[in-house]
């Protein structure tokens, strides 16, 4: 209870002490953060490690400047509007099973290594098919399907039926002048 024989200016004083003492830390704390957010907050990545993402909707990329590695626990769909040109200088590996549902166009110069196992619904144009060191290649098709081939033909095994017919057999065996 504050003395009668107080001045007013001290009685003044003692009452807003804890108020003005308030604004002041209030002041003090929104000087601090305004120096403190003026400048972007450094946050450390580590850069030799892969950055964790989770993909909940499908992304559109316009550009791909950098390599990008992609480890993913299903199925990554990729889908273009236009062609999807792809230039390397060196190999592209792909590790895992690859499934293409929709048609593939290639066009190259260079001969296309396919290591593994592939499995094709339907060719369109000439294909050229070759193993490892020009070694052998192992070709299986239903019963129903033909499988055209051109070139010389070496079997080593034949695991089930085989038709061969001979374009221009006759011609060909026959010495007809």
């Amino acid at each position: 209870m504050p003395d009668q024989n107080d001045p007013r200016w001290f009685t003044l004083a003692m009452a807003s002490r804890w108020p003005l003492a308030v604004v002041i830390a209030a002041g003090s704390v929104a000087v601090a953060t305004t120096q403190i957010l003026r400048q972007p907050i450094p946050i450390g990545l580590p850069l030799g490690q892969p950055f964790p993402v989770r993909l909940v909707d499908g992304v559109i990329v316009d550009e791909i400047k950098e390599p990008v590695r992609v480890k993913s626990e299903g199925s990554i769909a990729i889908e273009a509007s236009k062609k999807l040109p792809i230039e390397a200088s060196e190999a592209l590996p792909v590790q895992g099973q690859v499934s293409v549902t929709k048609p593939v166009l290639i066009e190259s110069n260079r001969s296309l290594d396919v290591q593994g196992q592939v499995s094709v619904n339907e060719v369109t144009a000439p294909v050229k098919v070759q193993g490892v060191d020009e070694g052998p290649v192992l070709v299986g098709t239903s019963d129903e399907d033909q499988l055209t081939v051109g070139g010389a033909v070496d079997v080593t095994e034949i695991g089930g039926r085989i038709n061969v017919r001979l374009r221009d057999a006759a011609q060909s065996v026959l010495p007809i002048p």
